[in-house]
């Protein structure tokens, strides 16, 4: 077994860590940003982080109704600009907490009185010691080279965060994922590797999801890429039709996030027109018609709107370390890459 699925089958005590090690920091943080009135935050991240950044986006606009943006460290670390960020909190999410872009983007929104928090997986690392408020992963030492626990260890966080943040909280008890998952290990970890052996020839494709799932269709196509050697594009189907979908012909590859959800006939009527236009379809889903129509499905639980993330990052996290394996390489240590990534 990799180190790579050895981690990721840790999700579920992973979960539990972080929701029992940060009720306090994160109850501290959305009391500050309450009194302070704050009304927009503005998310700083690369990778893996960043695509938990697309989640917390997605999840506290809809629960919470806060305005999210996205940091682009360029503006300030080449450019030089110090944007205005003192009516924000910055969010700043970094595995290592090491990232030189990420501390310089902090730096510079202390300096214009945002409130800044950083999310990190160590607490003596430089961002952790820099923000106002720290939110620990607890998720304990990564030994794999890409990215494993701490993703999920992100969502959880985040999601407390959002929900925290709401004056309107989403009705998940994030106290009951940690079972969820344990559950869906059991029942589909064989399934997983036998699919992974199925679809291993998949490559140059295009994943397709939509709301909050594209942050997991994100960290699909990363992971894919840095420990399968496997290019992909993730889009959203509505992106999808704006000019994407000229891509498609004959036996193009498509893989097809699609739960039950608000979007559950988009996704329907999208592989219905793929269909017709001859690609091949793979497919995570619980819907049936999607799963009549694509050439190859992994069949999904049924899941609960707020948990539906969660389950699908396992189910795609375990999906990759098992194509890895079929493909005969080994994830923990992928080609021209370090632990810690260091950019500007």
């Amino acid at each position: 077994m990799s180190i790579m699925l050895n981690e990721f089958l840790s999700a579920p005590d992973v979960v539990r860590e972080v929701v029992t090690n940060n009720k306090q920091v994160i109850f501290n943080i959305a009391k500050e940003f309450k009194r302070r009135g704050i009304t927009n935050i503005t998310t700083v991240a690369r990778g893996t982080s960043d695509n938990a950044a697309t989640y917390f986006k997605y999840v506290v606009e809809v629960i919470g109704g806060i305005m999210v943006s996205k940091f682009s460290p360029s503006i300030t670390t080449v450019y030089g600009s110090h944007v205005n960020l003192s009516e924000n909190m910055v969010l700043a999410i970094s595995q290592s907490g090491m990232s030189i872009d990420t501390l310089m983007v902090v730096e510079s929104a202390k300096q214009t009185g945002a409130l800044t928090v950083g999310v990190t997986n160590n607490p003596d690392s430089p961002l952790a010691k820099l923000c106002d408020f720290h939110i620990f992963l607890t998720a304990g030492e990564e030994r794999s080279v890409a990215a494993t626990k701490t993703f999920i260890a992100q969502l959880t966080a985040m999601y407390m965060l959002a929900n925290c943040l709401s004056n309107s909280p989403a009705k998940m008890n994030v106290s009951e994922l940690p079972p969820l998952l344990h559950k869906f290990i059991l029942n589909n970890q064989e399934e997983l590797r036998l699919f992974a052996e199925k679809t291993k020839s998949l490559n140059n494709f295009v994943i397709l999801s939509r709301g909050m799932l594209q942050s997991v269709s994100g960290e699909l196509s990363l992971k894919m890429m840095e420990s399968c050697y496997r290019f992909s594009r993730p889009f959203s189907t509505c992106e999808f039709m704006h000019g994407p979908l000229s891509l498609v012909e004959e036996n193009t590859p498509i893989l097809l996030l699609a739960p039950s959800s608000e979007f559950s006939q988009e996704f329907i009527n999208m592989a219905t027109r793929l269909s017709i236009l001859g690609a091949s379809i793979t497919a995570f889903t619980d819907i049936k018609e999607v799963e009549d129509i694509s050439h190859a499905t992994f069949r999904m639980p049924f899941c609960r709107g707020m948990e539906t993330p969660f389950l699908y990052t396992l189910a795609i996290e375990l999906f990759v370390a098992y194509m890895a394996e079929s493909l005969g390489i080994n994830p923990d240590t992928p080609r021209n890459m370090k632990k810690v990534t260091i950019t500007k």
